[in-house]
């Protein structure tokens, strides 16, 4: 069986004349600034011009200066255009206040105050947009005081039957107590002392409390339709407010050097 061989075709005259065409050349920085304030900018248009502004100009000082006064119109672009962010997150604004600043002396001068404000703002903020608790929330003295509530009446509801006399105040240390007084602890240690590992237990401590009531009032009130005021006088919610004033807060994002 013989085996046959073709011969590569011969490019033709047309491939030939688009091989040797020019490449496209690329946009201006005034073509991507342009294209920023169009209806149609997508994300690539704004990743290319993060790019090119992030390439330092040659060091002659007229190159210097027709950066700054770019990177400067950057900074006040109508409409939304100056706030749009490219895939790594960063704005068009806060990319051309850091450009500036790469340029050093004396162009980095020129950056508006209020521009480099926002930029400092925009790297530092955190991945999440929740407002933070307000301060009476965040008191320590506000957790303390409705954690020992909702110990007290736990107490009280749990050990005071055993209590007879006073020869049977031995009944409020029985070991079955344990579970009811250590999350308490714990939650009021952990927050005054700002030791998370202590609050994370505290908390779930005091959210695993709230459930056991919850479900105990349910079965009783679902038992017996003549006990709705359980809902009042069990302190299956004080649990949960305590779970949830000593859980530990997000902490802050890390000062960077400016």
């Amino acid at each position: 069986m013989t085996s046959t061989h073709t011969r590569p075709a011969e490019p033709t005259s047309d491939s030939l004349m688009e091989s040797l065409a020019p490449l496209p050349a690329t946009p201006s920085l005034a073509a991507l600034r342009d294209a920023l304030s169009s209806p149609g900018v997508i994300p690539s248009e704004v990743d290319a011009l993060i790019a090119a502004i992030a390439q330092r100009p040659d060091g002659a000082p007229e190159a210097l200066r027709e950066r700054t006064d770019y990177l400067l119109s950057l900074m006040t672009l109508p409409g939304d255009a100056s706030v749009l962010t490219g895939s790594a997150g960063i704005s068009v604004r806060t990319a051309a206040v850091e450009a500036l600043l790469e340029l050093g002396y004396p162009y980095a001068l020129e950056v508006p105050p209020d521009a480099l404000e926002r930029a400092r703002r925009e790297r530092r903020l955190p991945t999440t947009t929740e407002a933070p608790p307000s301060r009476l929330l965040r008191s320590p003295f506000l957790a303390t005081a409705v954690t020992l509530i909702c110990l007290v009446l736990q107490v009280i509801l749990m050990a005071l039957p055993d209590v007879r006399s006073l020869d049977d105040i031995g009944a409020l240390l029985t070991p079955y107590l344990l579970p009811v007084v250590a999350p308490a602890f714990l939650a009021i240690v952990g927050t005054w002392t700002k030791t998370r590992p202590l609050q994370y237990l505290g908390s779930l401590g005091l959210g695993l409390q709230g459930l056991v009531w919850f479900g105990g009032v349910f079965m009783l009130t679902r038992m017996a339709s003549k006990v709705p005021w359980l809902w009042v006088a069990a302190p299956w919610y004080l649990p949960f407010i305590a779970c949830y004033l000593v859980w530990p807060r997000p902490l802050p994002p890390p000062e960077t050097d400016s």
